[in-house]
Protein backbone atom coordinates (compact mmCIF):
# COMPACT_ATOMS: atom_id res chain seq x y z
CA UNK A 1 0.00 0.00 0.00
CA UNK A 2 1.12 3.63 -1.08
CA UNK A 3 1.27 6.28 1.89
CA UNK A 4 4.42 7.75 1.37
CA UNK A 5 5.70 9.64 -1.82
CA UNK A 6 7.63 11.70 -3.60
CA UNK A 7 7.65 14.13 -5.89
CA UNK A 8 10.40 14.76 -7.37
CA UNK A 9 10.79 18.09 -9.97
CA UNK A 10 13.02 20.38 -11.47
CA UNK A 11 12.30 23.78 -12.43
CA UNK A 12 14.81 24.90 -14.85
CA UNK A 13 13.85 21.53 -16.86
CA UNK A 14 11.00 22.14 -19.58
CA UNK A 15 8.52 24.92 -18.14
CA UNK A 16 8.68 26.34 -14.57
CA UNK A 17 5.40 25.24 -13.63
CA UNK A 18 6.41 21.91 -11.79
CA UNK A 19 6.65 23.22 -8.44
CA UNK A 20 2.45 24.10 -8.64
CA UNK A 21 1.89 21.01 -10.45
CA UNK A 22 3.87 19.07 -7.77
CA UNK A 23 1.55 21.47 -5.60
CA UNK A 24 -1.76 20.34 -7.53
CA UNK A 25 -0.33 16.25 -7.17
CA UNK A 26 0.29 16.54 -3.31
CA UNK A 27 -3.25 17.81 -2.49
CA UNK A 28 -4.50 15.44 -4.82
CA UNK A 29 -2.81 12.39 -2.86
CA UNK A 30 -3.38 13.72 0.60
CA UNK A 31 -7.31 12.81 -0.09
CA UNK A 32 -6.56 9.06 -0.85
CA UNK A 33 -4.26 9.33 2.56
CA UNK A 34 -0.86 9.87 0.52
CA UNK A 35 1.44 12.19 2.05
CA UNK A 36 3.61 13.74 -0.57
CA UNK A 37 7.73 14.75 0.33
CA UNK A 38 8.54 17.06 -2.62
CA UNK A 39 12.73 16.59 -3.37
CA UNK A 40 14.73 18.90 -5.83
CA UNK A 41 18.50 19.58 -5.84
CA UNK A 42 19.95 22.52 -7.34
CA UNK A 43 22.48 20.21 -9.99
CA UNK A 44 21.99 17.00 -11.60
CA UNK A 45 24.48 14.77 -9.73
CA UNK A 46 22.94 16.13 -6.55
CA UNK A 47 20.00 14.99 -8.05
CA UNK A 48 20.46 11.91 -9.27
CA UNK A 49 21.37 11.16 -4.99
CA UNK A 50 18.67 12.82 -3.74
CA UNK A 51 16.20 10.38 -5.89
CA UNK A 52 18.76 7.27 -5.38
CA UNK A 53 17.45 7.89 -1.54
CA UNK A 54 14.49 8.16 -2.11
CA UNK A 55 13.70 4.69 -3.23
CA UNK A 56 14.63 3.79 0.71
CA UNK A 57 12.71 5.94 1.86
CA UNK A 58 8.83 6.04 0.05
CA UNK A 59 6.71 3.76 -1.66
CA UNK A 60 6.29 5.68 -4.43
CA UNK A 61 7.77 8.65 -6.52
CA UNK A 62 6.34 10.81 -9.03
CA UNK A 63 8.23 12.68 -11.77
CA UNK A 64 7.36 15.88 -13.18
CA UNK A 65 8.90 16.63 -16.90
CA UNK A 66 10.14 15.36 -20.18
CA UNK A 67 12.17 12.22 -20.90
CA UNK A 68 15.43 14.23 -19.35
CA UNK A 69 14.03 14.51 -15.62
CA UNK A 70 12.95 10.49 -16.56
CA UNK A 71 16.35 9.76 -17.65
CA UNK A 72 17.90 11.53 -14.13
CA UNK A 73 14.85 8.96 -11.96
CA UNK A 74 16.30 6.10 -13.86
CA UNK A 75 19.67 6.75 -13.35
CA UNK A 76 18.71 6.94 -9.90
CA UNK A 77 17.32 3.95 -9.89
CA UNK A 78 19.95 2.08 -11.69
CA UNK A 79 22.55 3.39 -9.23
CA UNK A 80 20.51 2.83 -6.02
CA UNK A 81 19.72 -0.63 -7.78
CA UNK A 82 16.15 -0.70 -6.61
CA UNK A 83 13.21 0.98 -7.98
CA UNK A 84 9.73 2.26 -6.82
CA UNK A 85 6.59 2.50 -8.77
CA UNK A 86 6.94 5.81 -10.97
CA UNK A 87 4.56 7.74 -11.67
CA UNK A 88 5.13 10.30 -14.65
CA UNK A 89 2.93 14.15 -15.27
CA UNK A 90 4.63 14.85 -18.28
CA UNK A 91 5.73 18.33 -18.52
CA UNK A 92 8.51 18.79 -20.76
CA UNK A 93 10.23 19.68 -24.11
CA UNK A 94 10.14 16.38 -25.31
CA UNK A 95 7.81 13.71 -23.78
CA UNK A 96 8.28 10.89 -26.18
CA UNK A 97 8.74 8.08 -23.12
CA UNK A 98 5.17 9.78 -21.91
CA UNK A 99 3.94 9.62 -25.13
CA UNK A 100 4.67 5.70 -25.70
CA UNK A 101 2.79 5.04 -22.50
CA UNK A 102 0.03 6.43 -23.62
CA UNK A 103 -0.14 9.46 -20.53
CA UNK A 104 -2.22 11.78 -21.14
CA UNK A 105 -0.58 15.47 -21.82
CA UNK A 106 -3.13 16.79 -19.79
CA UNK A 107 -2.10 17.55 -15.99
CA UNK A 108 -5.07 16.46 -14.19
CA UNK A 109 -5.60 13.49 -16.33
CA UNK A 110 -2.01 12.83 -16.00
CA UNK A 111 -2.60 12.75 -11.67
CA UNK A 112 -5.81 11.15 -12.08
CA UNK A 113 -4.51 8.50 -13.41
CA UNK A 114 -1.70 7.99 -11.18
CA UNK A 115 -3.79 8.14 -8.27
CA UNK A 116 -6.12 5.26 -9.93
CA UNK A 117 -2.58 3.31 -10.28
CA UNK A 118 -1.89 3.73 -6.89
CA UNK A 119 -5.06 2.78 -5.62
CA UNK A 120 -5.14 -0.42 -7.54
CA UNK A 121 -1.11 -1.41 -7.07
CA UNK A 122 -1.22 -1.30 -10.74
CA UNK A 123 2.07 -0.74 -12.36
CA UNK A 124 3.63 -1.68 -16.05
CA UNK A 125 7.28 -2.71 -16.11
CA UNK A 126 9.18 -1.16 -19.32
CA UNK A 127 12.77 -1.84 -20.28
CA UNK A 128 15.50 0.63 -20.47
CA UNK A 129 18.85 1.64 -21.84
CA UNK A 130 21.73 1.56 -19.63
CA UNK A 131 24.83 3.43 -21.02
CA UNK A 132 27.50 2.65 -18.43
CA UNK A 133 25.76 4.33 -14.96
CA UNK A 134 23.61 6.41 -17.22
CA UNK A 135 20.28 5.38 -18.18
CA UNK A 136 18.18 6.30 -21.34
CA UNK A 137 14.32 6.07 -21.19
CA UNK A 138 13.77 6.88 -25.00
CA UNK A 139 17.14 7.38 -27.07
CA UNK A 140 20.37 7.49 -27.33
CA UNK A 141 22.15 9.44 -30.55
CA UNK A 142 25.34 9.84 -31.61
CA UNK A 143 27.54 11.88 -33.99
CA UNK A 144 26.19 15.33 -36.26
CA UNK A 145 22.20 15.37 -34.88
CA UNK A 146 23.61 14.61 -31.71
CA UNK A 147 26.36 17.28 -32.22
CA UNK A 148 23.58 19.68 -32.96
CA UNK A 149 22.02 19.50 -29.97
CA UNK A 150 24.73 19.78 -27.45
CA UNK A 151 25.31 23.15 -28.75
CA UNK A 152 22.03 24.08 -27.92
CA UNK A 153 21.32 25.75 -24.40
CA UNK A 154 18.73 24.69 -21.56
CA UNK A 155 17.92 28.60 -21.58
CA UNK A 156 17.55 28.60 -25.66
CA UNK A 157 15.58 25.39 -25.85
CA UNK A 158 12.73 26.57 -23.41
CA UNK A 159 12.94 29.78 -25.18
CA UNK A 160 12.61 29.15 -28.52
CA UNK A 161 11.74 25.35 -29.00
CA UNK A 162 12.84 22.92 -31.06
CA UNK A 163 13.35 25.48 -34.06
CA UNK A 164 16.61 26.30 -32.56
CA UNK A 165 17.91 22.90 -33.52
CA UNK A 166 17.79 23.95 -37.09
CA UNK A 167 19.33 27.24 -36.45
CA UNK A 168 22.30 25.57 -34.91
CA UNK A 169 22.39 22.63 -36.98
CA UNK A 170 22.53 24.60 -40.75
CA UNK A 171 26.43 25.28 -40.59
CA UNK A 172 27.08 21.52 -38.65
CA UNK A 173 24.80 19.80 -41.67
CA UNK A 174 26.94 21.79 -44.03
CA UNK A 175 29.97 20.32 -43.50
CA UNK A 176 28.17 16.68 -43.23
CA UNK A 177 30.93 15.26 -40.78
CA UNK A 178 30.66 12.28 -40.05
CA UNK A 179 32.62 9.56 -38.20
CA UNK A 180 34.47 6.09 -38.25
CA UNK A 181 32.60 4.18 -35.70
CA UNK A 182 33.86 0.48 -34.02
CA UNK A 183 30.53 -1.73 -33.62
CA UNK A 184 30.69 -4.66 -31.39
CA UNK A 185 27.27 -6.52 -31.44
CA UNK A 186 25.55 -10.19 -31.42
CA UNK A 187 28.94 -11.69 -31.83
CA UNK A 188 29.99 -9.28 -34.69
CA UNK A 189 32.86 -6.61 -35.26
CA UNK A 190 32.30 -4.07 -38.27
CA UNK A 191 33.69 -0.24 -38.60
CA UNK A 192 31.29 1.88 -40.62
CA UNK A 193 31.35 5.49 -41.22
CA UNK A 194 28.42 6.80 -39.48
CA UNK A 195 27.05 10.20 -39.90
CA UNK A 196 24.16 9.74 -37.25
CA UNK A 197 23.19 6.86 -34.51
CA UNK A 198 20.20 6.40 -33.28
CA UNK A 199 19.25 3.75 -30.17
CA UNK A 200 16.01 4.06 -29.11
CA UNK A 201 14.44 1.97 -26.40
CA UNK A 202 10.95 1.12 -28.89
CA UNK A 203 10.16 1.58 -32.21
CA UNK A 204 9.23 5.09 -32.54
CA UNK A 205 10.16 8.01 -31.62
CA UNK A 206 7.62 10.38 -29.87
CA UNK A 207 4.14 10.38 -32.33
CA UNK A 208 5.96 8.88 -34.92
CA UNK A 209 6.57 4.73 -35.43
CA UNK A 210 9.67 5.02 -37.69
CA UNK A 211 10.71 1.08 -37.90
CA UNK A 212 6.97 -0.92 -39.66
CA UNK A 213 6.56 -4.03 -37.60
CA UNK A 214 9.10 -4.55 -35.10
CA UNK A 215 7.85 -4.63 -31.89
CA UNK A 216 10.84 -6.23 -30.39
CA UNK A 217 11.80 -6.17 -27.03
CA UNK A 218 15.23 -4.63 -27.54
CA UNK A 219 17.13 -2.00 -28.41
CA UNK A 220 16.62 -0.55 -32.03
CA UNK A 221 19.63 0.44 -33.48
CA UNK A 222 19.37 2.57 -36.80
CA UNK A 223 22.51 4.16 -38.24
CA UNK A 224 22.49 6.51 -40.98
CA UNK A 225 26.24 6.42 -42.94
CA UNK A 226 25.41 9.70 -44.89
CA UNK A 227 23.76 13.15 -45.04
CA UNK A 228 22.43 14.05 -48.69
CA UNK A 229 20.50 17.36 -48.80
CA UNK A 230 18.66 16.27 -52.02
CA UNK A 231 17.97 13.42 -49.93
CA UNK A 232 15.91 15.22 -47.32
CA UNK A 233 12.69 14.70 -48.36
CA UNK A 234 13.44 11.35 -49.06
CA UNK A 235 14.64 10.63 -45.29
CA UNK A 236 11.21 12.56 -44.57
CA UNK A 237 9.01 10.34 -46.05
CA UNK A 238 10.48 7.10 -45.10
CA UNK A 239 10.77 8.47 -41.29
CA UNK A 240 7.19 9.04 -41.40
CA UNK A 241 5.95 5.88 -42.87
CA UNK A 242 7.21 3.41 -40.63
CA UNK A 243 10.04 2.18 -43.15
CA UNK A 244 12.93 4.20 -42.09
CA UNK A 245 15.00 0.89 -42.20
CA UNK A 246 14.41 0.39 -45.61
CA UNK A 247 16.13 3.52 -47.14
CA UNK A 248 19.32 3.14 -48.80
CA UNK A 249 22.27 4.29 -46.69
CA UNK A 250 20.38 3.33 -43.45
CA UNK A 251 21.29 -0.05 -41.16
CA UNK A 252 19.07 -0.86 -38.83
CA UNK A 253 19.31 -3.89 -36.16
CA UNK A 254 18.17 -4.84 -32.45
CA UNK A 255 20.56 -6.15 -30.25
CA UNK A 256 20.22 -6.74 -26.16
CA UNK A 257 24.21 -5.27 -26.24
CA UNK A 258 26.18 -2.95 -28.48
CA UNK A 259 29.72 -2.09 -27.92
CA UNK A 260 30.79 1.45 -29.35
CA UNK A 261 33.76 3.34 -29.88
CA UNK A 262 35.54 6.00 -32.34
CA UNK A 263 37.90 4.25 -34.69
CA UNK A 264 40.56 7.39 -34.18
CA UNK A 265 40.77 7.45 -30.50
CA UNK A 266 41.68 11.42 -30.67
CA UNK A 267 38.10 11.99 -31.66
CA UNK A 268 35.76 12.80 -29.02
CA UNK A 269 32.05 11.50 -29.75
CA UNK A 270 29.93 12.53 -27.38
CA UNK A 271 26.21 10.82 -26.49
CA UNK A 272 22.84 12.46 -26.31
CA UNK A 273 20.59 10.75 -23.76
CA UNK A 274 16.72 11.56 -23.72
CA UNK A 275 17.49 15.38 -24.67
CA UNK A 276 21.01 16.04 -23.00
CA UNK A 277 24.29 15.48 -23.04
CA UNK A 278 26.10 12.62 -22.48
CA UNK A 279 29.16 10.82 -21.74
CA UNK A 280 31.76 10.31 -24.78
CA UNK A 281 32.85 7.04 -26.28
CA UNK A 282 33.84 4.38 -25.94
CA UNK A 283 31.09 3.02 -23.85
CA UNK A 284 28.93 0.03 -23.64
CA UNK A 285 25.32 0.19 -24.18
CA UNK A 286 22.67 -2.46 -22.47
CA UNK A 287 18.96 -3.13 -23.01
CA UNK A 288 17.46 -3.63 -19.51
CA UNK A 289 14.05 -5.41 -19.52
CA UNK A 290 11.14 -4.66 -17.50
CA UNK A 291 13.57 -2.64 -15.13
CA UNK A 292 11.14 0.46 -15.08
CA UNK A 293 7.67 0.00 -12.83
CA UNK A 294 5.51 2.67 -14.23
CA UNK A 295 2.25 3.79 -12.17
CA UNK A 296 -0.31 3.10 -15.13
CA UNK A 297 -3.34 1.77 -15.56
CA UNK A 298 -3.33 -1.41 -18.42
CA UNK A 299 -5.92 -0.83 -20.84
CA UNK A 300 -8.48 -2.73 -21.43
Amino acid sequence: MIKLCGIFYNDKAGHSKAGDIAGQFAAAASKQGIQCIFITAPSVEEAITAVAKATHRYDALVAIGGDGTLNLVATAFLRAKKTVPLGIIPGGTVNNLAHQLGMPPDVTAAIQVILDAMQREQTESIGIGQCGDHAFVSSLVFGALADISNQVRQQEKRKFGPIVYVAKGLKLLVTNRSYRISMRHDGQEETSRVWTGLVTTTNGVGRVHYIADDDSDLLHVSLLHHFRWNQVLTYIRYFLSGHFDEMKGVTYFTTERLALAPVNPKRTIRLRLDGDKGPALPMTIRWRPRFLPVLITKKQ
